[in-house]
């Protein structure tokens, strides 16, 4: 059976029951004022951190800060809100950061399948939100780490709970469009076959073009380079002269949003007619959906299809990723 595929598949019913956990949980309000939050998490726990903070930032009043180290910084306290977001509750950057952020004093919560992490959670009476680990893929739970990311902030009294419409609009439209999505993403997946993709976004998009990456890394096997608008335009723009055997092997994809700043949206567009010049294709990856959690969710959803089929095109297993699994098997020899 093609576990993958049948992950992606399943990606709609999957935010449901994300957001049946989210409100069946019981987080109580904070202790203490919260003046800052950090969420650690690595790999795909750890791009929900990421995606979070560009979600919620014209909502939160506190900063947000995603770790994705084994050391916390200095201003960890008892009034930050440490969410220690972790599939397998065994990474070991993660779990070294809670450590830290429970001798801090912080005010430490988790979201986790089990795993050290719930070992530890339990020990100290952690307030923990708990998700389905049977799928042995956190990259392919993302609807859960993310949708349990932002139920914990609700619950924290730091955002309102509107997402949760969001998400329920959003899986809905999936299902009405799960076809033709599939079909444009193999389409677009097999001319991907053979270049390098480069992928440029608005930096509200950014943290979406790095989970693009990371999948079409883990599922394709196929490498791609990511970057950011504005700042694209400050530095990498002049790369694109050498060397000149690469540039004519890449193929450059805008993400488009319609919560793309109106100036980024020029800059896309004076920044494709230099790239045209330069490599071997340049084309635009559109958005859909009402908001911006629903944007981002649509997107990873098709993405993840392009990162499959490029598995398929590239005569690779989506699921396996065996690089990964014997650096850590190797680690565990140096504890």
């Amino acid at each position: 059976m093609d576990k993958m595929k049948k992950l992606i598949e399943d990606f709609s019913n999957q935010l449901r029951d994300a957001l049946r956990i989210g409100k069946e949980a019981s987080i109580q309000p904070p202790a203490r004022e919260i003046r800052n939050v950090v969420v650690a998490g690595m790999g795909g726990s750890g791009i929900g951190g990421s995606l979070l903070a560009s979600l919620v930032q014209d909502q939160l009043r506190v900063p947000l800060l995603v770790c994705k180290t084994y050391d916390i910084p200095a201003f960890v306290n008892e009034h930050t809100l440490f969410i220690a977001s972790s599939f397998s509750g065994d990474t070991e950057e993660t779990l070294s950061a809670l450590e830290q952020a429970l001798q801090a004093g912080a005010q430490c919560v988790a979201i986790t399948s089990g795993g050290a992490i719930g070992s530890l959670a339990r020990r100290r009476e952690l307030e923990v939100i708990s998700i389905p680990g049977e799928s042995k893929s956190p990259r392919a739970n993302i609807g859960y780490s993310l949708v349990q990311l932002l139920f914990m902030l609700q619950y924290k009294g730091l955002i309102g709970g509107g997402f949760a419409e969001e998400v329920e609009r959003l899986a809905h439209g999936l299902d009405q469009e799960e076809e033709s999505l599939r079909l444009r993403a193999e389409k677009l997946a097999n001319s991907m076959k053979g270049y390098l993709p480069v992928i440029y976004a608005d930096s509200r998009l950014y943290p979406l073009a790095v989970r693009i990456q990371q999948q079409l890394n883990e599922n394709g096997k196929h490498l791609c380079h990511v970057h950011e608008l504005p700042e694209m335009n400050h530095n990498e723009l002049v790369g694109w002269e050498h060397p000149e055997q690469v540039l004519t092997d890449c193929k450059v994809y805008f993400l488009l949003s319609s919560y793309d700043h109106p100036r980024v949206r020029e800059r896309f567009r004076i920044s494709r007619e230099i790239l045209a010049k330069k490599a071997a294709n340049v084309s635009t990856i559109e958005a859909s959906g009402q908001s911006l959690l629903e944007q981002c969710l649509y997107l990873i959803h098709f993405t993840d299809w392009i990162s499959y089929f490029l598995a398929k095109a590239n005569d690779k297993d989506p699921f396996p990723v065996q690089a990964i699994d014997y650096l850590k098997s190797e680690l565990e020899k140096v504890k």
